[in-house]
Order: structure tokens, then C-alpha cells, then sequence
């Protein structure tokens, strides 16, 4: 962690210790070594990784469907001019949703369990679409012509051409889409209920007027996002080393 870093989290934690004096609330805000202590105990709890566990499960069902949906559209849009006329308005009707709705309509159809990976597809699916879409309009002009003249099949400049050029964009994007659906999957579980996950034990804290739980998970969640981008650069840093 940089300098800049630490100096930040120290000038917060002050600020948040000042705060939680002149309240002296823990209802409002509680503590910081408080909810440290509710955050350590959490990791203590065998039910605490199985809360994690579904969680992670449900948003990841929802990120490599809409990775892998996205994915097959955007190809498929780039090699049939009209199939990708047909795909335009649902990626802008897609985009324009507002996220409640989403969420709100998946609970209907899906009920509690079902609605957090739906949610989280509908939601990333045209993060992805967008992001792979405009990487295959921004192919070289130059490279066009090439294929024009020396024609080959679909799937060897699938395998050769298409995918090599998407895999920096999948990466970049992944990182972005993993953290929001993440984030989107903990909302619906929230408003969902669900028999177990991150969102019911956060709803449970709230129903208990429990502010320290609720920060506690609300801390767990932030290093889950920090180990997801951690891993995400990781990938890309081990894609760079191939290249060179």
C-alpha cells in the first residue's frame, strides 16, 4: 500500500473516531475499533463463508452468462451487418433501464434466489456488449481490406484475429463489471431476501439497528471488490508479460 494510501485511511479513521465522540451513538455511528471488532468476529463464523460463498456463487452465474452472451452477440454483430441492426435497439433499451427496474421484474418472474444472478446479467450484459462491440467497430481499416482480399474462414479469424483482440477489453471490462455486479447482486439480495448471502445478513443487521454489523459486512464487501480488482490486474499484468 502507497504512502498516500495509508495517510488516507489514518485521516478517515480519525475523522470517523471524532464523529462517533461527538454522536456517542452507536446507532448512528458506531466506533471504529467497534465494527474492526464485529469485522474480525465475522471471519470467526463458519456461516460467515457460507454467506460469501452464495453470494459470490449468484453474481458469478450472472457475470459469465452476460460475459458469455455478450460475447457471442458482439461477434456475431460484427461479421452480419444486419444481425447487428437487429441487436442495436435492444443494447440502447438495455442500457436505458433504470437498475430497480431490473430488480424489481426479476424478483417477479424469479422470486428471491433467481433474481440476483438475472439482475446481475441484465446489468452487465451491455457493459460487456458496448465494450466488444466498439473494440470489433475499432478494428484497422488497413487489416479489412487484408481479409478482403485474402479471405479465410470464420473461425480462423475467429481464433486468430477476433479473439486476441478482445482479450484486453475482456479484461479491462471484467474488472469493471465483476466489482458493479458485485455491488448489483448484493442490492437484489437485499431487497430479495434470500435464505443466505452477503444482502441478508446486511438486512439483518438493519432490522436489528445493528450499524456496526452493517459496516462491518460493508467493510468485508470493499476488500472483496479490492481482491476482484487485484486479481483482474493480475491477469492483465500476466497478459503484458506475454506479449513481450
Amino acid at each position: 500500500m502507497k504512502k498516500e494510501h495509508v495517510f488516507s485511511v489514518i485521516f478517515i479513521l480519525v475523522l470517523w473516531h471524532i464523529a462517533a465522540v461527538s454522536v456517542h451513538n452507536d446507532i448512528l455511528i458506531p466506533y471504529p475499533l467497534e465494527t474492526l471488532s464485529r469485522t474480525l468476529e465475522l471471519f470467526r463464523k463458519p456461516e460467515f463463508y457460507g454467506a460469501v460463498g452464495s453470494t459470490l456463487f449468484r453474481v458469478a452465474k450472472g457475470f459469465f452468462l452476460s460475459f458469455a452472451a455478450a460475447l457471442v452477440i458482439s461477434i456475431l454483430a460484427e461479421r452480419f451487418p444486419r444481425f447487428q441492426m437487429c441487436v442495436s435497439p435492444l443494447l440502447v433499451i438495455t442500457r436505458t433501464i433504470p437498475n430497480i427496474s431490473y430488480i424489481v421484474i426479476a424478483l417477479i418472474w424469479l422470486g428471491a434466489e433467481g433474481a440476483v444472478s438475472a439482475v446481475s446479467f441484465m446489468i452487465l450484459f451491455p457493459v460487456f456488449a458496448n465494450a466488444f462491440s466498439n473494440r470489433l467497430a475499432g478494428t484497422d481499416e488497413t487489416l479489412r481490406e487484408v481479409e478482403q482480399i485474402y479471405p479465410e474462414t470464420f473461425f480462423f479469424r475467429l481464433k486468430y484475429r477476433v479473439l486476441p483482440d478482445l482479450v484486453p477489453e475482456m479484461l479491462a471490462t471484467g474488472k469493471t463489471a465483476a466489482g458493479l455486479g458485485l455491488k448489483v447482486g448484493i442490492m437484489a439480495e437485499i431487497l430479495g431476501q434470500v435464505r443466505s448471502g452477503i444482502g441478508r445478513s446486511m438486512n439483518y443487521a438493519r432490522l436489528n439497528l445493528d450499524t456496526a454489523g452493517i459496516v462491518a459486512w460493508t467493510i468485508v464487501i470493499i476488500l472483496l471488490s479490492v481482491g476482484i480488482d487485484l486479481l483482474f490486474s493480475w491477469l492483465q499484468a500476466q497478459r503484458m508479460k506475454e506479449e513481450l
